[in-house]
């Protein structure tokens, strides 16, 4: 039975007994009466509602926890697994390293983020960082291991970026052009089948049907913490696809697999015949050739968007098809990367409704059998005939 009493080797204290769920009995000493009493309240409260918690479990260092959580993360890329470790090693442990789990709270939550902006991180990096924080918390929580986690009420720095600004089919000519007869095919085929750099890389001879015009998608090419490109799985089940390609692009494809052989399967590859490297392609000639246009990212040039939502201003593209051609998982992706591509939608939309209604009003001033039907207004009738 629960109880308070004065501790017996200090008069002036407080003792409060209780038996906790797995029938261990246990004590917790208290200054004042009142406090002893509100806990001895609390406590069986929770025992009653099932969520007490051990204050023993809390005891145990963030950096053991994290460790923990990170190990039983699944279907994860390796890749980010490495990003992911070395967020934890180089952004998170620094400061909650030796913490105990238990006693982090809210207000040190927040003076870490205020310290990372300060300290020159971007918003998406905090983020980033924020996100595994509190994901080691939560499950922290779910295993009942503390009671509620001090991740509440926590802001984040916004993120300001610019609009992403993407290629226009001519600046994409440009900076094709510019590059080395070698690498001219990347740019281009990256812009019109909107391919991600490391699905670019990993394109393989037998993925290329230049019978049927199609691409397909079903792995791409990352660096998995050393020096080398490895394949691997796509970032989701929908960024396996197959996808169209122009007629002018397969015949392009066709003149550089003939002029540039490579010794592995690959469709792209360096000088040497080995496979493409994001950095050391970014370095050595996205930059340095593309001039101005060559200082936004790769990502940039994943303009087939651009390029379909414009080719014909009277059948606008639906971001459904913008999703499935650049492999997101849902539309809502496209519509936030790419909704401004689509601000003068309601334009075309109004348009289609006036040729709807002129359609109509055609439509009823004929007779069942197709005849016109003249107006009983003079002026009008005779504009008719």
């Amino acid at each position: 039975m629960a109880h308070i009493r004065r501790h017996p080797k200090s008069p002036d204290r407080w003792q409060v007994r209780y038996v906790d769920p797995t029938g261990k009995e246990r004590s917790k000493n208290f200054a004042k009466k009142s406090e002893a009493e509100k806990f001895l309240h609390t406590v069986e409260a929770d025992k009653l509602r099932g969520v007490w918690v051990d204050p023993q479990h809390g005891r145990i260092a963030f950096g053991n926890w994290a460790a923990q959580v990170e190990a039983t993360r699944l279907n994860r890329l390796a890749s980010t697994r490495t990003r992911d470790a070395s967020y934890l090693r180089s952004l998170i442990l620094q400061t909650f390293n030796d913490r105990q789990l238990g006693a982090i709270q809210p207000n040190e939550i927040r003076e870490w983020v205020a310290d990372l902006e300060d300290r020159g991180y971007a918003p998406a990096t905090i983020a980033k960082a924020y996100q595994i924080v509190s994901r080691c918390f939560r499950v922290a929580v779910s295993d009942g291991v503390i009671p509620r986690t001090p991740c509440r009420e926590i802001k984040l720095p916004r993120n300001d970026r610019d609009e992403k600004r993407f290629l226009s089919p001519t600046e994409v000519e440009q900076l094709a052009s510019a590059m080395k007869d070698r690498y001219r095919l990347v740019v281009l085929t990256g812009a019109y089948t909107g391919l991600r750099f490391g699905e670019l890389a990993a394109l393989r001879l037998d993925d290329l049907d230049l019978l049927r015009r199609t691409l397909r998608v079903d792995e791409q090419l990352s660096r998995q913490g050393s020096s080398k490109m490895t394949p691997g799985p796509l970032k989701s089940k929908k960024a396996y696809r197959t996808i169209g390609i122009p007629t002018f692009l397969g015949e392009d494809l066709a003149a550089h697999l003939s002029a540039f052989p490579s010794s592995t399967d690959f469709i792209f590859s360096h000088e040497s015949g080995g496979p493409l490297d994001y950095g050391r392609f970014r370095r050595r000639h996205w930059h340095p050739r593309g001039g101005g246009l060559g200082r936004r990212t790769l990502h940039s040039a994943r303009s087939s968007t651009h390029s379909c939502r414009h080719a014909d201003r009277r059948r606008p593209v639906a971001a459904i098809y913008i999703a499935d051609r650049l492999g997101h998982k849902s539309t809502r992706t496209a519509l936030d990367v790419y909704g401004h591509l689509y601000e003068d939608a309601d334009e075309a939309v109004m348009e289609g409704l006036e040729r709807l209604r002129g359609a109509a009003q055609t439509d009823t001033r004929r007779t069942p059998d197709g005849q016109q039907v003249l107006s009983l207004n003079r002026s009008e009738a005779k504009n008719q005939l």
